[in-house]
């Protein structure tokens, strides 16, 4: 119990610092929303599968959300208050590291439940998303373990980057150029080169996924369960990682 209030205590104050900063905040959550509504028009009309095309792009938008989130923002900011000094003080303060990392992976997640819950919304008034009512079960599965993983690669990545000016560059190095060849914002066929290249990173499971979860004509039962079998083992070999090889001291610089 004690454990339980250290981490919520914490939980509660950096979500009081990441709310306070409204700017911030505000391109958070307006990102996937723009991309919704950009996508939205350039796509009016067009139909996959024998469904409205927004029925596969908004699933793809949600997911980029939770990767931004749990991904992208955990990375850059760990790698910039590692280089800062910040961790390295932190550990030296009678909050324990592990509730650190625990509260701060937890409010990335929030973040990423609020982007999900916004971006679908959006969808669900705006451009029709059909949202099964039997689906629901499995949209939380995947999120959850979609947010899972991708905060276990947030921390992981940090291991490779050298200094904060280079977190930027190398996060989203990695980053956009898989959510591009992984179908995240538009149909790839599977028998593509490009698409067999993204099967074996989680970018394209998390996306095929969701979209599956959430297609009306696709009972939950049937989503490959090789897609979460993908995100599973990423997720556990990236929290591995990053256990063994996280630092909490700023790098020598030269």
């Amino acid at each position: 119990m004690k454990s339980l209030r250290i981490v919520a205590s914490e939980l509660w104050y950096q979500q009081l610092a990441y709310w306070r900063n409204p700017m911030g905040a505000f391109f958070t959550f307006f990102m996937p929303v723009m991309f919704l509504v950009i996508f939205a028009s350039l796509y009016s009309g067009d139909r996959y599968q024998g469904l409205k095309l927004d029925q596969y792009f908004i699933p793809g938008i949600m997911t980029f959300g939770v990767i931004s989130a749990c991904y992208t923002n955990l990375s850059v900011t760990l790698a910039n208050q590692r280089e800062q000094g910040i961790l390295k003080r932190f550990r030296g303060t009678p909050l324990p590291p592990w509730a650190y990392m625990v509260a701060t992976v937890a409010s990335c997640v929030i973040r990423a439940l609020v982007l999900v819950a916004l971006t679908l919304g959006v969808g669900v008034a705006f451009y029709g998303l059909v949202v099964p009512a039997h689906s629901y079960g499995a949209i939380a599965a995947i999120v959850v373990l979609g947010a899972a993983t991708f905060c276990a690669l947030g921390v992981a990545i940090t291991v490779i980057i050298p200094n904060a000016d280079a977190a930027p560059a190398i996060v989203n190095g990695v980053y956009l150029p898989l959510m591009f060849i992984s179908g995240t914002f538009f149909p790839l066929s599977s028998s593509s080169v490009l698409a067999k290249i993204a099967s074996y990173f989680p970018i394209r499971p998390f996306v095929l996924a969701s979209y599956n979860a959430m297609n009306p004509r696709v009972h939950t039962d049937l989503i490959h369960a090789i897609w979460l079998e993908n995100l599973a083992i990423w997720c556990v070999v990236a929290f591995v990682f990053a256990v063994r090889r996280f630092s909490w001291l700023p790098r020598r610089r030269s």
